[in-house]
């Protein structure tokens, strides 16, 4: 089986370079961008389909998440080398954001308004930022992303993005226009662009319904950093949930859901010089240059068939966190509002829709050493999980296994960004030596 994968892997790498020699592109700035399409294809049989080779002529589906012939496949060290936040010295708030940033770590705190700069050690070099209207100042820090040598914020409350110099020095902002009541991320920076990732929340509908399934879209948008202006949008399908809404018996309606077992979202990333758009339906991504112009390329990627066990586990967790969260008190008109939201989501759990197969991948993310790094999709029983990164060729260049329960923030060349929780909830960030 190895040497069968390696062989078809060079043979459609020699077709690739025949094939496609040049990425075309079409420099045209459209708001609604012509695709200039690539289907780069790792191998020629169809999800799903049995194989055999010496019968159909087409060799089995490649795992891109499993370690190949001569792949120098990698691993996070068991414990982590840094941990930012158990020093009552230099507690950390609420986390909104933190990426690698020279030999060191930015990090972006909601509730301290401020951005904090640290060394390789972890100390402390210089803190930005405080509450306030003012030019450095955050509402709402909801972001952080390195930008050529140094940073830049996301502010969502004033829809402002601000540029830091790599010690931190405020330089300048640029407001974008205001999307409404709609959740407004930052992706990251690529050139003199953003991308943004805008979510609407809540139930589309009214009145009392019975459950159904629901997939509130994606909105993404690419803005120029000099003047704010966006020369690019588009939409994806959201999370799969499966929703309702009915009365509370007090005039007004409780609403919401639960994501569909296995289900189905839109995810983003950015590099250096690109932005990346897709759906966990299938491992089929776009990139966008600066001007919105797009080029796609699909890796097929065997699906996993849903187990039983598997979807009983799910169903028990969900469950078990929606009965300890406990029902609070915020009462409405003599009734707990949390209390009903609580009961009513319990409910909805008792049909909740399960996909009979696993998502082709869980998430993107654009590393510090400038991979496109993708997530393997784990069955809910498994321990480890893979990351492959992939350069600007779309060749797969390292593979890292981690634990599926590490919260990633960034990927550099020798390094591993994770959120945490210590032993008092407190939040952590930590690094994590990549090892061989």
């Amino acid at each position: 089986m190895a040497g069968q994968k390696g062989t078809m892997r060079s043979e459609v790498l020699r077709f690739l370079a025949k094939r496609f020699p040049h990425e075309r592109s079409d420099r045209r700035p459209l708001p609604k961008p012509l695709l200039a399409v690539s289907c780069l294809l790792l191998c020629a049989a169809c999800v799903g389909d049995a194989s055999d080779p010496g019968a159909t002529g087409r060799a089995e589906v490649v795992d891109l998440f499993s370690p190949w012939p001569g792949d120098e496949s990698l691993r996070t060290a068991a414990e982590p080398s840094l941990v930012v936040g158990s020093d009552e010295s230099l507690p950390l708030g609420r986390v909104s954001g933190a990426v690698f940033f020279g030999d060191g770590i930015a990090i972006a705190d909601i509730l301290s308004h401020e951005v904090l700069i640290l060394d390789a050690a972890g100390r402390l070099l210089s803190r930005q930022g405080t509450q306030g209207e003012g030019p450095g100042d955050y509402m709402n820090l909801a972001g952080i992303a390195r930008h050529a040598d140094g940073l830049i914020t996301w502010d969502a409350y004033h829809a402002r993005v601000t540029r830091l110099e790599a010690s931190g020095r405020y330089v300048g902002e640029t407001r974008l226009r205001r999307r409404g009541y709609v959740r407004y991320e930052m992706v990251g920076a690529f050139g003199n662009s953003v991308l943004h990732d805008i979510r609407d929340s809540g139930f589309s509908g009214s009145g009392a319904v019975e459950p159904m399934e629901i997939r509130l879209p994606v909105a993404y948008e690419i803005a120029r950093l000099s003047d704010g202006e966006v020369v690019f949008e588009d939409t994806l399908p959201g999370r799969e949930e499966w929703a309702a809404r009915e009365s509370d018996g007090a005039g007004g309606y409780v609403h919401g859901g639960e994501p569909v077992i296995f289900g189905r979202t839109a995810v983003s990333a950015v590099t250096d010089r690109y932005a990346y758009l897709a759906t966990t339906d299938s491992i089929t991504i776009t990139r966008y240059d600066e001007a919105g112009t797009a080029v796609e390329v699909s890796f097929e990627q065997p699906r996993e068939s849903a187990e039983a066990a598997w979807v009983r586990f799910l169903s028990d967790s969900t469950r078990a966190y929606l009965e300890s969260r406990g029902p609070g008190q915020l009462v409405i008109d003599g009734r707990n509002f949390r209390e009903a939201m609580t009961d009513f989501r319990l409910r909805l759990l008792e049909d909740l829709p399960a996909r009979p197969t696993l998502p082709a991948f869980s998430a993107m993310k654009g590393g510090a050493d400038g991979l496109l790094w993708i997530r393997e999709y784990s069955n809910p029983l498994q321990d480890q999980v893979a990351w492959v990164g992939f350069n600007e060729a779309w060749e797969r260049k390292k593979r890292i296994a981690m634990p599926a329960n590490l919260h990633v923030l960034d990927i550099s060349e020798d390094r591993v960004l994770v959120q945490a929780k210590g032993a008092h909830d407190e939040t952590l960030i930590e690094v994590y030596p990549i090892e061989r």
